[in-house]
């Protein structure tokens, strides 16, 4: 269970308070849920963590029993309330227990795929967005600033344009496993802090992602504020991986590649040239020519007699237009 350490499988008040309802109507109406039902409220009730195998039953035992929720005297007010299926569902947590298990469920999920996904999806851009150096907290540094804007088209990245859709990061920041760090320079011998100690925080807003990191007391931290602090300092970069994206055209003609929400995000950083030709963009490029193959529009070839000149035109016609011949 190593990989799930950063996992909090306790069970929110919510899921108590839930369980112990579902626990108290079947007492009192001696019905709905079945005694494995009635064990698992009595330990969601008494705040009893979980193990993952459990967390993934429950997120199927919502699934299967959604349908319950359609039946007579499941909501306050119908004949029967509450019926059996609306007490079973109380036994496992109830609403507040499906939202749990779920997120439990991608959180694993997640950590499952993480070093893959480090290893082959990671991708960083990099923004030309200034930084602030504050003093708060007795006198503590901090440096912040926005990592991401939303609705902001890149510079061409190769053969496409790319732009951050409103609330790409929501999700995975509320429910991801792993940390965020802060770094210099995207430099993983640099850390200047992290979600995990509490030095680092990652938000977002309606404009963007942006990040506030406590300048460590060291030498880097000392120097990188002088640095921001003259102006030498001007950006910063993340890392992430993405979840969903869509493909269009822009009003130029170039694609467009629209990020609407990542799967995670890695790491924040300060950078000295914020330039967008630094961004990785092999996972992007790699997706893009998926898209291509599935959106190329037919081939029309033109009718031409057979004959050695035509084979040799309709070879270099089919060529050109990304077909293999013989």
């Amino acid at each position: 269970m190593a990989k799930y350490d950063n996992i909090d499988f306790t069970p929110p008040a919510g899921v108590r308070k839930e369980a112990a309802r579902g626990l108290d109507w079947r007492d009192k109406y001696n019905r709905g849920g079945t005694a494995v039902g009635v064990a698992r409220a009595r330990d969601l009730s008494n705040g009893t963590s979980i193990s993952p195998d459990t967390a993934r039953r429950m997120a199927s035992f919502f699934a299967r029993h959604e349908v319950d929720k359609k039946g007579q005297g499941f909501s306050p007010g119908e004949d029967g309330f509450p019926s059996a299926g609306r007490i079973a569902w109380a036994l496992w947590g109830g609403d507040p227990g499906q939202a749990w298990a779920n997120k439990l469920t991608r959180q694993m999920d997640a950590a499952d795929n993480e070093g893959r996904t480090m290893n082959t999806e990671l991708e960083r851009r990099c923004v030309a967005l200034p930084l602030t150096l504050e003093t708060r907290d007795a006198g503590k540094a901090y440096i912040g600033g926005y990592a991401a804007k939303y609705n902001v088209r890149s510079t061409l990245l190769g053969t496409f344009r790319e732009q951050i859709l409103p609330g790409a990061f929501t999700r995975a920041l509320e429910e991801q496993s792993h940390p965020v760090v802060a770094l210099w320079n995207h430099d993983p011998n640099y850390v200047l802090g992290s979600t995990r100690s509490g030095t680092l925080s990652v938000s977002t807003d309606d404009q963007g992602m942006r990040y506030s990191v406590e300048v460590p007391d060291t030498q880097l931290g000392r120097d990188l504020s002088t640095l921001i602090a003259r102006g030498d300092v001007w950006g910063s970069s993340f890392a992430f991986v993405i979840g969903e994206e869509s493909w269009d055209k822009d009003e130029d003609g170039t694609a467009l590649r629209s990020v609407v929400s990542v799967e995670g995000v890695y790491d924040v950083s300060p950078v000295l040239t914020p330039a967008y030709e630094q961004a990785t963009t092999g996972v992007a490029v790699r997706s893009y020519e998926r898209f291509l193959q599935t959106h190329r529009p037919a081939l029309v070839v033109p009718t031409l007699k057979r004959n050695a000149a035509t084979e040799k035109a309709i070879r270099r016609f089919l060529r050109q237009h990304g077909r293999q011949v013989g």
